[in-house]
């Protein structure tokens, strides 16, 4: 009996280490914040558009606002809104609230409530030493129907989208560095890898170009799966100076050709 169950339980134990230690773990980065000197409060406005002609919405963010400060945190918030053609094909707008630990800069909280013709969701991220929990409520805005998602994703470390855009900007960013990082934006997590391409000269301004690109998680077996709604690793052109941000993103979606340029910065 005991040779018995060793036969059974050996390939489960083995899976288990497997799931436990995927090879993509290796990949990961020092998730510590680079040398590059931190970013004052700053405000940010960008144009959305279809291959940049075509203006779809504006987006706003803005980190460390004056008027959002709480003690031990780093704030971010950002809010974004559909416009034009774009508002009447695909109404949308979005409010997102980040809080980071103010020396780490690694996320605690992250919450986030989005609109379209559908429905309304709101997502809640919370994360802790060893873990993530979310909880995602949709209400449909016809019926009002409610529906109410929990997950936990248990793996360390892990970043919300801010965090790791504040990461990013922290790194050296010579030509061909390279950063993996696994985030959690929103009720999913995800595989991120960030490929530094050197500076140039983009929209008439010295900027540090890099391709990002991203895989869906599955939070029981860890392994990786594609993330379809990007076709291609995205591209990011963040400004080459001192305050390092970002001037334009551009990204092949599954609506199209998205893009997101800097219009304004405070």
């Amino acid at each position: 009996m005991r040779i018995s169950t060793t036969a059974i339980l050996a390939p489960l134990l083995c899976a288990a280490t497997v799931a436990a230690a995927p090879a993509w773990k290796a990949e990961l980065t020092s998730p510590a914040k680079g040398k590059h000197p931190e970013l004052a409060p700053t405000a940010l406005d960008f144009r959305l558009s279809w291959k940049g002609m075509i203006q779809s919405g504006v987006l706003r963010m803005e980190f460390a606002p004056p008027d959002a400060a709480k003690a031990g945190a780093y704030i971010i918030r950002s809010s974004a809104v559909s416009r034009g053609l774009a508002a009447k094909l695909y109404p949308y707008q979005s409010q997102f609230w980040s809080e980071l630990d103010r020396q780490s800069l690694r996320p605690r909280f992250f919450h986030a409530t989005e609109s379209d013709s559908e429905e309304e969701s709101t997502t809640t991220v919370r994360h802790f030493a060893q873990r993530v929990e979310s909880r995602e409520i949709t209400v449909n805005h016809q019926t009002r129907h409610r529906k109410t998602s929990d997950e936990t994703f248990r793996f360390a470390p892990v970043f919300d989208i801010f965090s790791a855009m504040l990461h990013v900007r922290s790194q050296r960013l010579a030509a061909g560095d390279r950063i993996a990082l696994v985030i959690h934006p929103f009720d999913n997590p995800y595989l991120l890898r960030v490929h530094c391409h050197g500076s140039g000269i983009h929209n008439g301004r010295k900027a540090i170009r890099l391709s990002v690109g991203m895989q869906k998680i599955d939070r029981t077996t860890l392994q990786l799966r594609p993330y379809k709604k990007l076709k291609r690793d995205a591209t990011l052109w963040i400004s080459d100076d001192a305050d390092r941000v970002p001037i334009e993103f551009r990204a092949a979606v599954f609506i199209g050709d998205v893009r997101a340029t800097l219009v304004r910065r405070q």
